[in-house]
């Protein structure tokens, strides 16, 4: 076992506490919610831990703390299953592909048939692990595997086109994003593979989104392209942010895209559920990611956003903090990226697009 069920559960509490809050997850599409609020800590079949493992993951991806059994459930739990386990996790693979993330993520953009995210990313993860094992053991179930992925990646192009075609650029570097870390999921786990050059799964999706790409028309490459040049720095794990741990009992703080954390910030700087000390922990977060992570645009945005609607603002706040992070918010580089309004902001970044040579 990658690890044993009862800590699997508690890290997922520990990263989401409030999936385990409120009614009853209902119907088929929250069945993963079900699954973990279900366990009892009794044994489990070597296809019952794979479902532990796929929902705790699945829940816990777009929070600040994802479960550490990525590699379990799109490589290790493949490895020397028996043909008829090979086929019964990848049906449950093809299940998760209509598992409703809502409340789970906020790095998102679009709805319904349109939508994006990175949860699509961590099901192509497990979905090329699913038709890898297949390829021996269940070639015709392989088959199936492959053609949900293309049905998928077809899906995002329709969702970065439409996107691409109504001109919004905001919404267009936050769709590159998405998309270029989904088939970056994909890439990474077929190399994992070591899938053959021939491999029906590489001609057809393999490098998708990476700029150049003729797949798809090159629309996911360009959003590749778009996502290199503007959005990959401030898109990153954001390890800095596990440090507020108050951040992690509310769904409504989830992180979005970056870098355009402005809304994100007032959420913060005004929550109900967060006192005044756990608003500044994140401020501490944020000034300290902001220098590790070599100044993202997205934390001064947070940063920017909280002082707005903190009460008494920067004064009050400054009372909480250490000296070293009072001076980044009052002077020098910090100071000036805080002080750019968020329209303007916005603005600028709007104009990367209408001058990107793609567009």
């Amino acid at each position: 076992m990658a690890i044993v069920p009862g800590l699997l559960i508690e890290q997922v509490r520990m990263a989401a506490p409030f999936l385990f809050e409120g009614p009853q997850p209902e119907g088929p599409a929250l069945r993963y919610l079900r699954v973990l609020r279900a366990y009892d800590g009794g044994r489990l079949t070597a296809l019952g831990y794979y479902e532990l493992c796929l929902c705790a993951h699945w829940a816990t991806a777009g929070s600040f703390v994802p479960t550490d059994v990525d590699n379990a459930i799109r490589w290790k739990l493949w490895q020397d299953c028996q043909p008829g386990l090979v086929e019964e996790q990848a049906r449950l693979v093809l299940e998760a592909l209509s598992w409703n993330y809502a409340p789970v993520t906020a790095r998102l953009v679009g709805s319904g048939p349109l939508r994006l995210s990175t949860h699509e990313g961590t099901w192509f993860s497990v979905a090329v692990g699913a038709y890898a094992a297949c390829l021996g053991a269940r070639p015709a179930l392989s088959t199936v595997v492959l053609d949900a992925m293309k049905s998928e990646a077809a899906r995002e192009d329709d969702a970065f086109a439409a996107i691409w075609k109504a001109g919004d650029a905001l919404r267009m570097l936050k769709a590159s994003t998405l998309i270029a870390h989904n088939f970056g999921d994909l890439d990474r786990v077929a190399d994992q593979w070591e899938l053959k050059p021939e491999d029906p799964l590489r001609a057809s999706l393999y490098d998708a989104a990476r700029p150049g790409s003729p797949l798809f028309g090159g629309r996911l490459g360009r959003a590749g392209d778009l996502n290199t040049r503007f959005m990959s720095a401030d898109n990153h794990r954001h390890y800095p942010l596990r440090a507020a741990k108050g951040l992690r009992r509310f769904a409504d703080l989830l992180l979005p895209v970056g870098p355009f954390f402005d809304d994100w910030g007032r959420r913060v700087g005004r929550h109900p559920g967060l006192s005044a000390e756990e608003v500044a922990e994140t401020v501490r977060a944020l000034t300290d990611g902001w220098v590790r992570m070599h100044e993202p645009a997205g934390y001064a945005r947070a940063l920017a956003g909280i002082l707005e609607v903190f009460p008494g603002g920067r004064r009050a706040l400054g009372k909480l903090l250490p000296a070293k992070d009072l001076r980044m918010l009052e002077s020098g580089p910090l100071k000036a990226a805080l002080d750019v309004p968020q329209a303007r902001f916005e603005a600028q970044w709007a104009n990367r697009v209408a001058n990107f040579s793609g567009a």
